[in-house]
């Protein structure tokens, strides 16, 4: 069933990848960049959908998605978590996505998207009311690949028993990265 649906116009997956281009085109760009190079390295590689440059996605069919304080580690530090709300119940209610290092807790709706740095941010959502239903698509890409495309297509391990060494160190890795993320006013700037 999931690939004869991921031949059709998925608007969830459109949603997704149009929103992180618009509102972070630098780090989309960042991705982008690491996606095409691993593909060249590995053309057998299949995509989830074309064009997309999250290497993963998560649909999460409910009936009650509800996800529990957690951070996703393994994600890349620096980058965005898409996640799409879906389902059938009052957000006012409930559903709200919580961001507790931020201390913040948001109102988040069926077919609304919400970008987070989910490897960094500690998040959940808050519970439904009885027979309402709550699911989510999410896509994300694993720290672990920048770090293979960064390694020649290795190891870390391999990479540095040969002698190789990173053009940055992890501090660095981290600064060129979350650099990239934009701030509203400078999206306004480039709008205008």
């Amino acid at each position: 069933m999931l690939r004869t649906r991921k031949r059709r116009p998925l608007t969830p997956r459109a949603l997704l990848v149009g929103g992180f281009k618009t509102w972070q085109p630098d780090l989309y760009l960042y991705y982008e960049d690491y996606m095409l190079r691993l593909r060249r390295a590995h053309p057998h590689l299949r995509w989830n959908w074309e064009p997309c440059v999250f290497a993963a996605a998560t649909f999460n069919l409910g009936p009650r998605s509800i996800a529990h304080i957690h951070t996703d580690h393994k994600n890349f530090a620096a980058g965005w978590c898409g996640i799409l709300a879906l389902g059938n119940f009052d957000p006012k209610k409930g559903g709200h996505l919580v961001l507790w290092d931020l201390k913040l807790v948001i109102e988040f709706p069926p077919g609304t998207v919400m970008y987070i740095p989910s490897a960094i941010l500690r998040h959940s959502n808050t519970t439904i009311a009885q027979g309402e239903k709550r699911r989510s698509f999410t896509q994300f890409t694993a720290g672990g690949l920048f770090r293979w495309v960064d390694c020649d297509f290795q190891t870390k391990k391999k990479f540095e028993a040969q002698g190789f060494e990173h053009d940055m160190n992890g501090n660095e890795r981290w600064k060129d990265a979350s650099g990239r993320y934009i701030l509203w006013e400078e999206l306004l700037k480039r709008a205008s």
